[in-house]
């Protein structure tokens, strides 16, 4: 039986490994997501009952592992050389006619290989046999950080490779985020009212090195392989005698190499491929800031050699920076459905990364003063991470107007409130919760898809509703008539029909969305399902104290006290009112005992459990009215023990949290 488990894992192993390369290397899938969730749920229960046969390379080690406190220091065995940049096809030129007096040739060509400069962090992969056994940063160069754990959370990553080999392999690849990906962390981050990143590089870096290879997991990154030292590897492999049969093994080893990579004859081939992307570059799913240029013959790479800080066989071509100059013709603020002020410069349009631009950021009075930008100023502005267009600099010398530097207005420009800026906020907010502007932000809040979801009910409805009086809040829209809603202007029986429908179908979310769709300032989705977790119904969450919800593990207490205050506000009180009238019914998708003897209480799991797995004892806990924490902290109650635990074991120990054994577990909810 034991030896039929162990065949069984392997057996899923190997199929799943198969499924990870075709989806995610080859673009080419080969079974639906179900298929492949219902063979890693089997996978993982298998090893949770017999630990013993799980390896380095099971396609279970993408999912994340317990946290770290800290990044162990590694010594690449061979240097990570930065690349010197050439910023012309001059100096391009330059470089080619250094290699040709290095080498001695004089009219000689020689072929080249073009790669995409990824705009990401560059990584080294080391595979022992084929397997693979350490993921680490650039660093210097010659020291890097040892990111294993989050390095097998990248599927496009291979934990085994599809030849088998003898020895030791090290890899190179820039592990990037999709600019889809990117905006999609940072509106997410901007709900939170968390840090935003800047580009999805800093997006792409951040993700890599959490301490919690969980966090780095639900970010979507990826790779792209560019280079080998086949030198170590013993067996299995004949050695490549050019770049471009390297990139042509790593593709057959299971790596992912960039499709768009192209063999070049010449340096004329090169220049009308840097000319042809930077055209094109915005067609990409991926940010890039110009074009890799490598020499292709291995061989003339040994004889061409490194200086102090580059190899002197590639060069980085790099794009010019996406700018352009114009006026701006004012500036005014949006109001966001915090209050957050926002100021805007409203410029003469100009064509930047391929769309026309009539509005740009100045994100807040600090960056404005940094600035001194002013009405009647010719700007140079840029799209932050090539998505949002912000002002970077000010052609001092071109202003030739007397306007006085902007500040932001000290009543709000939509309701005539006071503005204020709390101490250790860049944001100045208007204080007016019933500000107009507001309203509209927070209805459309509501009916965003990961909120309540009201498809048919979009902003320019919303406008409408309130233009006309017809709603106040969102949970005015359900008691609209299909009349009234087909009496907006562009609106037909068949829209208002389809509006109506997704409002009703809307009574039916879940507690969580509910809760995110209410607006409450710091509460993104992760804090909106935590309190889901922890409370029955809206009404329960409603009447609780600040005291008990900085009790709850990962609620802090500026957390707490903009629940609170929410909750304490009339405005928000009218509205839950009218959400129950409305028919609002919704409840925490599991119910809680309140009289259990973990109700309230927060328990965190470690190691393998024999009886259950952690995603049942998890549930449990929670149909108890308990939280199951994911670290432990002062305010956490228990620690369930299983075989093998982790270092939260210490942690709960150094801090006198109570331990339970599995047994005493089971006491203690039954």
């Amino acid at each position: 039986m034991t030896m039929a488990n162990k065949e069984k894992i392997e057996s899923l192993s190997k199929k799943m490994h198969k499924w990870n390369y075709a989806y995610y290397v080859l673009d080419n899938p080969e079974v639906d997501d179900a298929v492949y969730d219902a063979a890693m749920r089997e996978l993982i229960e298998l090893e949770k009952k017999h630990p013993e046969f799980v390896t380095p390379d099971s396609p279970s080690q993408r999912v994340g592992t317990e946290p770290v406190s800290e990044f162990k220091k590694v010594t690449h065995k061979t240097s990570l050389y930065s690349l010197d940049n050439a910023l012309s096809f001059d100096e391009l030129d330059d470089w080619q006619e250094k290699i040709f007096r290095i080498l001695g040739l004089s009219n000689d060509e020689i072929d080249y290989v073009c790669e995409m400069k990824i705009d990401g962090l560059a990584i080294a992969l080391t595979y022992e046999d084929g397997i693979l056994t350490l993921g680490a940063t650039r660093g210097d160069g010659d020291v890097g950080e040892d990111i294993t754990n989050n390095i097998k959370t990248v599927k496009s990553i291979p934990l085994i490779l599809n030849k088998p080999i003898k020895g030791i392999l090290e890899v190179r690849g820039e592990v990037y985020m999709p600019v889809n990906s990117f905006e999609k962390l940072n509106n997410s981050q901007k709900e939170k009212e968390e840090k935003v990143f800047a580009n999805p590089r800093n997006a792409a870096a951040g993700s890599l090195r959490q301490y919690d290879s969980k966090i780095t997991a639900s970010r979507d990154l990826d790779i792209f392989t560019y280079s080998a030292v086949w030198g170590s590897v013993k067996a299995g492999l004949k050695p490549a005698s050019t770049h471009w049969e390297s990139l042509q093994l790593l593709k057959e080893l299971g790596f992912k190499v960039n499709k768009t990579s192209k063999l070049c004859h010449d340096l004329k081939e090169v220049k009308d491929f840097c000319n042809s992307w930077y055209e094109k570059k915005h067609e990409l799913k991926y940010a890039i800031d110009g074009v890799v240029v490598k020499v292709n013959d291995l061989s003339l790479h040994d004889e061409l050699g490194f200086t102090a800080k580059s190899p002197r066989w590639a060069i980085a071509y790099k794009y010019p920076p996406e700018e352009a100059k114009t006026k701006v013709l004012s500036i005014t603020c949006d109001i966001g459905r915090t209050g957050a002020l926002t100021p805007v410069a409203n410029l003469e349009p100009v064509l930047l990364s391929g769309s026309t631009v009539k509005r740009a950021t100045l994100h807040n009075q600090d960056i404005i003063d940094k600035l001194d930008v002013r009405v009647g100023d010719i700007v140079t502005v840029r799209k932050a991470g090539e998505i949002i267009p912000e002002v970077v600099s000010v052609d001092k010398e071109k202003r030739h107007h007397k306007n006085l530097h902007y500040k932001l207005p000290t009543k709000c420009p939509i309701c005539n409130s006071k503005i204020e800026r709390e101490k250790d906020e860049s944001r100045a907010r208007c204080v007016n919760y019933d500000c107009p502007a507001q309203i509209q932000r927070r209805v459309e809040h509501w009916c965003s898809r990961d909120a309540m979801d009201l498809d048919g009910v979009g902003e320019s409805i919303i406008e409408q509703l309130l233009k006309n009086e017809l709603i106040e809040n969102p949970a005015d829209l359900y008691f609209l008539k299909h009349e009234q809603i087909e009496n907006l202007e562009r609106m037909a029986e068949k829209s208002a029909a389809n509006a109506i429908a997704s409002i009703q179908n809307s009574k039916k979310r879940s507690l969580d969305r509910l809760v995110y769709a209410l607006g409450i300032r710091h509460v993104g989705k992760t804090i909106a399902e935590l309190l889901a977790s922890r409370f029955n119904s809206l009404e329960e969450l409603s009447e609780t104290k600040f005291e008990n919800l900085t009790n709850i593990d990962g609620i802090g207490p500026k957390i707490a006290k903009s629940i609170a205050d929410y909750f304490s506000h009339k405005t928000s009180k009218e509205l839950i009112s009218k959400i129950k009238k409305a028919g609002i019914e919704v409840q925490a998708k599991t119910k809680k005992n309140k009289d259990s003897k973990i109700s309230g209480k927060t328990l965190v799991i470690t190691g393998t459990l024999k009886s259950m797995s952690r995603t049942e004892a998890e549930d449990l806990i929670k149909s108890l009215g308990g939280r199951a924490g994911s670290s432990i902290s002062k305010s956490t109650d228990y620690l369930l023990v299983g075989n093998e635990p982790g270092s939260k074991l210490k942690k709960a120990k150094e801090l006198g949290i109570t331990i339970l054994s599995e047994a005493e577990f089971k006491e203690l909810v039954e």
